[in-house]
This record gives structure tokens, sequence and C-alpha cells, in this order.
């Protein structure tokens, strides 16, 4: 089975190859180090290591596993030279003893595994070879996934079930008439074998299935695979029923927005792909990765940048086809071109419908506070300037919906109209001025590890409480929602909490409405008040005009502008 899958994307997915092409430059590349499994019959492996830049032909796959705590198999510095002469495949853990017998099954003699190829005591072999994830992964030929067990010590193998749970046909004795009957199928099986199994939780393997141009799943019941082109498995070896396809959980590899011609036209010429990654393009789909990958864990906190660098360093790849950030300007987990817009991540809130575990920054440092790599747990970015597409299947609402639809449902409409849910956004204007961010970075590189970052600004600063606590008092007067970045006491913020408007949005509910206004804002905490340098502890939104007014912020409707009042104090502050 897996053997037609990969031969059919080899030569029956113009798709893949041309996005093959894109992710690879289309330039050969190597890993550093190699571990040759040998011949199909052999009996024995060894470290094969790359000479300078020469390259030699070889078809290599990767594998995604958890690590066990006490890993004791692992490259270390005084075991590299054994390693490259023969050593006995039965001394493998068994998990890697498993995965050379399914490479070797599909004919492959190569593989690489972050444990025996990098060199796990040496902090300059790791900083050198975790920015190379991107080309390891692109470049290999498929990624084997020991996706659906959360201990692999003993291997997988001989774990899966001895049956494959295939779809079940019903003709109720009620429904004779009806030619066919009815298939019976699991349309969360998908969710509960991939998106929500064990290996998928973790964040390196994130970044490893997003770049690996082909992934073969070992599940508990089936193998399951993912491409740009096709999500299969056993049951449904040519692709996924339309009932069992979301938004949320399936086309995790699609990438269908590069692509001039969608992918439900069939198999057309590569001629008439063009790889295309406009400014919104790069937007839109980085901010939705950031709210996938927040949902993973680290065994290692620090490495909550450094393990999404390779699909960083994908999205801002650059060339005469592509309108994306060049290296330059990645910011510590955001891109310059959009950066207030990235700045609008938040926590969930505090929605008593959809409680999230509360984020909690790290005792050591990693990122700058208005970076979301900041703070362990989810966030989201639900303020995008794009249209609200009510028909997405299985989407999640909002934060600010749930909190306007729970208005609606207690407010007394015979005093007052119900609050319009935004459908289009019309337009938006910026509330601060002269904005630069500086990075510092490990090794030279953007994408490393960050040592220190801030963001110097102009804008206004005001009290957040005077405006929270209005609000607060009659949520159906000027409501305000408050995101705190690691809430330790629910709607509560100390009293020299500082608000820094971002943007006025002009919004819509339907194409018939007159336009209203929104503001997003960020709470920021004092370090040095007399240096103006501070620290993001949160967000808010300001969801009607009157509290818009409020900031004294002007409006004019045709055009649309927003401006602060002649005698509003613009300061120029830093944070960190």
């Amino acid at each position: 089975m897996v053997k037609t899958w990969i031969h059919n994307c080899l030569e029956r997915h113009p798709k893949c190859r041309v996005l093959h092409a894109w992710r690879t430059s289309g330039s050969g590349f190597q890993p550093r180090r190699l571990v040759d499994v040998g011949a199909t019959d052999g009996t024995t492996w060894r470290l094969v290591l790359r000479e300078g830049n020469a390259i030699f032909p070889a078809t290599y796959a990767t594998v995604s596993h958890r690590w066990s705590p006490d890993q004791q198999f692992k490259l270390i510095d005084k075991n590299v030279e054994a390693h490259t002469n023969a050593q006995p495949l039965h001394l493998l853990p068994q998990v890697f003893q498993d995965a050379v017998k399914v490479i070797k099954s599909l004919g492959i003699r190569y593989l690489w595994a972050d444990c025996l190829c990098i060199i796990q005591d040496s902090l300059s072999d790791w900083e050198v070879e975790s920015l190379e994830m991107c080309k390891i992964y692109t470049n290999s030929i498929c990624n084997i996934s020991i996706t659906g067990f959360e201990d692999n010590s003993t291997g997988f193998l001989g774990k899966t079930c001895g049956y494959l749970p295939l779809p079940c046909g019903v003709q109720p004795r009620w429904a004779g008439k009806i030619g066919g009957g009815w298939c019976v199928l699991d349309p969360f099986f998908w969710w509960a074998q991939v998106t929500k199994a064990p290996l998928t939780k973790r964040g390196w393997v994130f970044q490893e299935r997003f770049l690996a141009p082909r992934v073969v799943h070992f599940g508990p019941e089936q193998l399951l695979w993912e491409c740009a082109s096709l999500d299969a498995c056993e049951a449904f070896p040519q692709g996924l029923p339309a009932t069992v396809e979301s938004p949320r959980h399936t086309g995790f590899k699609k990438l269908d927005f590069l692509l001039e011609n969608p992918a439900d036209k069939g198999f057309i010429s590569e001629n008439n792909y063009l790889v295309s990654m406009t400014a919104e393009d790069l937007l839109y789909h980085w901010c939705t990765i950031v709210q996938a990958y927040t949902r993973t864990s680290l065994t290692k906190p620090n490495d909550k940048l450094i393990a999404l660098a390779g699909v960083a360093q994908l999205m801002s790849r650059s060339n005469n086809h592509v309108e994306a950030a060049s290296s330059e300007g990645y910011l510590a987990g955001l891109f310059k071109q959009h950066l207030l817009l990235m700045l609008e991540w938040h926590s969930d809130g505090n929605i008593s419908s959809r409680p999230e575990p509360a984020g909690v920054r790290p005792p050591h440092y990693r990122a700058p506070s208005w970076s979301w790599a900041s703070i362990d747990g989810r966030v989201f970015y639900d303020y995008l300037p794009r249209n609200i597409d009510d028909d997405l299947l299985w989407a999640r609402l909002p934060s600010w919906q749930i909190l306007i639809e729970h208005l609606n449902e207690h407010m007394n409409t015979e005093d007052a109209s119900p609050w319009p849910i935004a459908s289009k956004c019309l337009h938006w204007k910026s509330l601060i001025l002269d904005v630069e961010a500086s990075v510092t970075n490990a090794g030279g590189s953007r994408f490393g590890q960050v040592l220190n970052a801030d963001l110097v600004l102009t804008g206004v600063l005001m009290l957040a409480q005077d405006i929270i606590m209005t609000s607060f008092s009659n949520l159906f007067l000027r409501p305000v929602l408050l995101y705190l970045d690691t809430p330790t006491t629910p709607d509560q913020i100390q009293t020299d909490t500082l608000l820094l408007p971002l943007r006025c949005i002009q919004l819509r509910s339907s194409d018939n409405d007159d336009p209203y206004y929104w503001v997003t804002a960020l709470l920021l905490e004092p370090v040095d008040p007399g240096e103006s340098t501070y620290k993001r502890c949160g967000m808010l939104s300001v969801i009607s005009t009157d509290g818009v007014r409020e900031l004294g912020i002007e409006l004019t409707e045709n055009p649309f502008n927003a401006k602060y009042s002649d005698d509003t104090k613009l300061e120029t502050i830093r944070i960190i």
C-alpha cells in the first residue's frame, strides 16, 4: 500500500512535484550524516558522513518518534567514529529496528533520525543541525511517523490491531426501497488517529510533519497517508470521503493557497501551476500555523521557536514569484511586514463556555513579551482582516463572537438593539506610529534562539483600568473583551497596567448594514517607566463605536479615517 502511495505521488501528483521543487529551491541537498541500513538482507548498519559539500545519490527517509525519558541509544561525540563502522542491527532499540524494516521493504537504504544523526552532547552541533531541519525533511522521500503509540520503546510493528476497520454497509428492513442502503463510518477517525494522536501533540513533530513531502502514519488501527495531493488510509486508499474531511483536521499538507489552479481540477500539467505566495497568504497561513503549533508541547520549553524554525524558513522564502518576507524580516516568531497584525495574538480569554488552561511565561527568557513564543499555552488570531466564512465546517468560533452572542442572549431587546456580529472587515487604520523591532539571535541566524529583542513604537498610553472597569460595570454599554497572557485571577489587572491601542477596524455585519468600529489594544505593565520600558501582559478589544470614541479617537465614515484628537499626547515607548 505504501509503495503504491509513494509511486502515485511521485508519478501522478504534479502539485506535489511543483511544491517539492519550491520547498527545496530545486537544489540538491544531503544531510551531514545518514544511517546506511544496508542491503535488504543485511544485518548491520553504519553512520555515513558527508564529506564537505560532496553529495552522493542517496534517497533517504526520516522518522518521527517520541523519545523515551531514558533514551540511552544516541549519537555522542565519543561514539561517532565507532558508528561509522558496521554495527549489528539487533543492538538498535526496537523502534529503530522496526523503522529499518519499513524502509528496507520500501527499497530505501538510508535513514535520518535526530538521535542517530545529531551529536547529542555537542551544543554547537545541535545549533547547526537544528537550523537544517527545513532542508533535511523537505529533501527526504517520506517521513515514517510512529503516530499512534504513546510508548514506542518496544517498537510499533507488532502493536497494530489484527483487523482493518472497514466501513459497514447497512440496509434496514424499513428502507428496503432505498437502493444500496447506507454506508456506516466514523467521521472522526482521522481526528482520533492523527490529529489527537500522542505523537502529533509534540512540538518538534509538528515541524517534521509539515516539512516532509510525504508522511506515513503508523496508527493503532491502520496506516494513514498524507501528501499535498492526498489524505488516505488503508480503509480509504484512494482518498478520504467528504464526511471525514474537516478544515481543522485534514488537509494539513495541502498548501493550496500557493497554487493558481485549485487542486480539485484534477491532474493538470505542471506548467499550469504557479507557486505564488502573496503577502496576504503569508499572513493568514503563518497565523494558522502558529495557532496549530501552540497546541503542541515540548519537553524542553526553550525549544519553542527553534522547533518551528524550519517552517519559518520555508514560509519566508522569497524569489521572483513569491512576494514574501526575506529571512531578515523574521522577528522572534512574527514577520516584519505584518508586525502590527501579528502582535494581536491572544489567549482564549475568560470565555466560560470554552475554558483553556492559563498561559504561563517560563522562568528563563526565550522570546520578547510581544511574541507569542513568550508563553506556554494556546494562542489565537481572531482579529485578522478577512471575511468570516460562516459555512466553515467544524470551525472554531472566535472569542469575540462568543461574547457578542452571549450579550445578545441576555440583552433586553426592548431597551436596546442586539450587538451586530461582524461578517466583513471593510478596512482598518493603524493607531501607532514608527514601529521598529530589533532581535538578536544565537548563531547569527534570524531563525536561531533569541538572545534579546525589543520593539520601539509611538502611540497613546492610558490606564487600562479606566476603560475596563467602565465596561465591566455594564457590558451592554461598551463591551470590552479582555485577554490576559498569563492570568492568575480572572478579569483582574494591576492598577498600573496601561493600554496601548493598535488598530481601529471598520466592520460590517452584512452588505446592507452601516459600518461600525472596533479597536484592538495591548496591555502593558511597567518595567522601567523612567526609561519608557514595558512588557506585554495581555490584549483587549473594544467592540463598540462608542467605546472607540471613548478612547479619544475621532472617526470619519467615508472615506474611513481614524485619528486621535489634537490634545492627545503621543509617547515613544520600548516593549521588551
